[in-house]
Protein backbone atom coordinates (compact mmCIF):
# COMPACT_ATOMS: atom_id res chain seq x y z
CA UNK A 1 0.00 0.00 0.00
CA UNK A 2 1.20 3.32 -0.92
CA UNK A 3 1.27 6.21 1.20
CA UNK A 4 -1.46 8.22 0.07
CA UNK A 5 -3.45 5.08 0.02
CA UNK A 6 -2.92 4.17 3.61
CA UNK A 7 -2.95 8.08 4.34
CA UNK A 8 -6.67 8.11 2.29
CA UNK A 9 -7.65 5.00 4.64
CA UNK A 10 -6.74 7.02 7.59
CA UNK A 11 -8.83 9.90 6.96
CA UNK A 12 -11.51 7.69 6.25
CA UNK A 13 -11.28 5.59 9.09
CA UNK A 14 -11.12 8.96 10.97
CA UNK A 15 -13.96 10.77 10.07
CA UNK A 16 -16.09 8.19 10.45
CA UNK A 17 -14.97 7.27 14.17
CA UNK A 18 -15.70 10.86 14.85
CA UNK A 19 -19.25 10.23 12.96
CA UNK A 20 -18.48 13.02 10.19
CA UNK A 21 -20.25 12.43 7.03
CA UNK A 22 -18.37 11.66 4.24
CA UNK A 23 -17.74 10.34 1.14
CA UNK A 24 -15.09 8.98 -1.91
CA UNK A 25 -15.24 11.69 -4.69
CA UNK A 26 -14.24 8.98 -7.75
CA UNK A 27 -12.98 9.99 -10.92
CA UNK A 28 -14.50 8.62 -13.91
CA UNK A 29 -16.00 9.51 -17.43
CA UNK A 30 -18.05 12.55 -17.11
CA UNK A 31 -16.38 13.63 -13.62
CA UNK A 32 -14.90 17.08 -13.21
CA UNK A 33 -10.85 16.80 -13.91
CA UNK A 34 -9.20 17.53 -10.54
CA UNK A 35 -11.86 16.38 -8.14
CA UNK A 36 -10.93 15.80 -4.92
CA UNK A 37 -10.46 12.74 -3.11
CA UNK A 38 -13.09 12.88 -0.64
CA UNK A 39 -15.97 15.40 0.74
CA UNK A 40 -17.29 15.69 3.71
CA UNK A 41 -20.15 17.72 5.92
CA UNK A 42 -19.19 19.48 9.20
CA UNK A 43 -20.18 22.23 11.38
CA UNK A 44 -23.20 23.09 8.14
CA UNK A 45 -20.23 23.59 5.26
CA UNK A 46 -19.10 21.00 2.82
CA UNK A 47 -15.48 20.71 2.78
CA UNK A 48 -13.34 19.07 -0.16
CA UNK A 49 -10.62 17.06 1.03
CA UNK A 50 -7.44 16.50 -1.77
CA UNK A 51 -5.00 13.82 0.04
CA UNK A 52 -1.26 13.83 -0.84
CA UNK A 53 1.59 12.32 0.37
CA UNK A 54 3.85 14.25 1.98
CA UNK A 55 6.06 15.53 -1.50
CA UNK A 56 3.08 15.13 -3.75
CA UNK A 57 2.36 17.66 -5.68
CA UNK A 58 -1.72 18.74 -6.82
CA UNK A 59 -1.89 18.12 -10.83
CA UNK A 60 -2.88 20.93 -12.62
CA UNK A 61 -6.75 20.49 -13.01
CA UNK A 62 -6.41 19.86 -9.24
CA UNK A 63 -4.99 23.78 -8.90
CA UNK A 64 -8.03 24.56 -10.86
CA UNK A 65 -10.05 22.67 -9.14
CA UNK A 66 -8.72 24.34 -5.85
CA UNK A 67 -9.56 27.83 -7.00
CA UNK A 68 -12.87 26.98 -8.26
CA UNK A 69 -13.34 26.69 -4.64
CA UNK A 70 -11.87 29.61 -3.50
CA UNK A 71 -14.21 31.56 -5.61
CA UNK A 72 -16.82 30.68 -4.64
CA UNK A 73 -15.58 30.49 -0.83
CA UNK A 74 -16.16 26.37 -0.78
CA UNK A 75 -14.04 24.52 1.79
CA UNK A 76 -10.93 22.85 0.17
CA UNK A 77 -7.66 21.27 1.86
CA UNK A 78 -4.83 19.60 0.95
CA UNK A 79 -4.66 16.72 3.75
CA UNK A 80 -1.03 15.28 4.37
CA UNK A 81 -0.99 13.39 7.50
CA UNK A 82 -3.65 12.62 10.40
CA UNK A 83 -2.79 16.34 12.11
CA UNK A 84 -4.13 17.92 8.89
CA UNK A 85 -7.41 16.43 9.04
CA UNK A 86 -7.82 16.75 13.20
CA UNK A 87 -6.85 20.35 12.95
CA UNK A 88 -9.87 20.94 10.71
CA UNK A 89 -12.22 18.47 12.34
CA UNK A 90 -10.89 18.15 16.03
Amino acid sequence: MTEETSLKKTVKDYLDLRGIFNYALLQGLGSYPGLPDRGMHFLGRVHYLEIKAKKGKLSPNQLVFQEHCRMDVVEYHVIRSLEDIQAIVG
